[in-house]
C-alpha cells in the first residue's frame, strides 16, 4: 500500500484516480481497497515548524519520549507501552540507525535465523527510492550510554497498525 500512497505525494487522490492506478498495475492478489488507500493517505511533505523539528531532535538525542515505558512481555520480550493518550499525528518516538540500500537490507533479512529479531525498517525516500534503516546494533553509536532506544522495542501489526511511520532526516 505504501507504494500506491507514495504515488500521490502532495494531493489526496480521488477514488477514481486510485481505481485507475490499481487497474493499470494488473494486480490479482492482495490488492488494497480504494477506501483503505484513501483512509491511510497523507501528504508526504507537510509544513512543519522549526520548533517542532528542534523538539523532535532533542527527544531523539535524549530518548526521553513522554508517555512511553518499556516493559517485559512473556511472549514478545521487551515492548513499548503508552502511559498517556496520543492524538493522531503525534510523534511517538524515533527509530534510527544507519540508512542502507534496500538491496543490502533484503540480504541481511535473508541471512537471519528463523526466530531472530530483525531491526530493519524499509521505506521510500522522497524520490521513491527504497531504502532501509539498519538498527541491529545495540547500543547504537549515538546512544552508547543507553541499553536500547524506544523505537527498537515497538511491536508492529501489519493487520491492525496503530502507528504510521514517517521518515524525517535531521542533519547533525
Amino acid at each position: 500500500m505504501d507504494v500506491i500512497i507514495a504515488h500521490y505525494k502532495h494531493e489526496k487522490p480521488t477514488p477514481s484516480q486510485v481505481q485507475s492506478y490499481l487497474n493499470r498495475q494488473g494486480w490479482l492478489k492482495q490488492v488494497p481497497t480504494v477506501e483503505d488507500i484513501l483512509l491511510y493517505w497523507e501528504a508526504s511533505e507537510k509544513p512543519k515548524s522549526d520548533a517542532t523539528d528542534r523538539r523532535i531532535q532533542h527527544l531523539t538525542n535524549t530518548q526521553q519520549w513522554p508517555g512511553l515505558a518499556v516493559v517485559d512481555d512473556p511472549v514478545k520480550g521487551e515492548k513499548v507501552v503508552t502511559l498517556q493518550d496520543f492524538k493522531k499525528g503525534d510523534y511517538i518516538c524515533d527509530y534510527h540507525g544507519p540508512v542502507i540500500s534496500a538491496k543490502e537490507g533484503d540480504r541481511l533479512m535473508r541471512s537471519m535465523e528463523q526466530n531472530e529479531m530483525g531491526y530493519l525498517y524499509f521505506f521510500l525516500d522522497r524520490g521513491n527510492k527504497r531504502l532501509c534503516i539498519y538498527a541491529q546494533n545495540v547500543p547504537c553509536s549515538c546512544h552508547s550510554d543507553l541499553p536500547t532506544t524506544y523505537g527498537r522495542k515497538i511491536n508492529h501489526s501489519r493487520k491492525r497498525p496503530n502507528l504510521r511511520p514517517t521518515s524525517q532526516i535531521f542533519l547533525k
